[in-house]
């Protein structure tokens, strides 16, 4: 990954973790599990839609009297991260159905039908 020097340090770090994050659910998808297959597609999903919320919030000015402190912050991207999960829970935004169903047929033992 490459950072670029006008990023913020904010910007990087979420950055850096997003791509950790993505790593974590390639090698969880590599394990061959059709179960663990569709919870890191869910997963991913999940993770998209954060980003998606991320990429919204950073659009809002923070024009308050009172600056937020560190914890307030935190607790704000806590409380986007369980959005994001309660979202792609329940909005059935078929993103993880459909990288499920592009994804699953790799998966060993299962049979691929060639013929059309």
């Amino acid at each position: 990954m490459t950072i670029d020097p006008m990023m913020s340090g904010r910007t990087a770090y979420d950055a850096s973790k997003s791509v950790a994050e993505s790593d974590e659910l390639a090698r969880r998808a590599s394990a061959g599990d059709s179960a663990e297959l569709r919870q890191v597609c869910e997963d991913f999903e999940s993770l998209f839609v954060k980003m998606m919320l991320d990429s919204m919030r950073n659009t809002l000015t923070d024009d308050t009297l009172i600056p937020k402190n560190s914890g307030e912050k935190l607790f704000e991207d806590k409380l986007y991260d369980e959005y994001a999960r309660k979202l792609s829970e329940t909005a059935d935004l078929g993103i993880a159905d459909m990288m499920y169903d592009q994804l699953a047929d790799g998966l060993p033992g299962s049979s691929v039908n060639i013929s059309s």
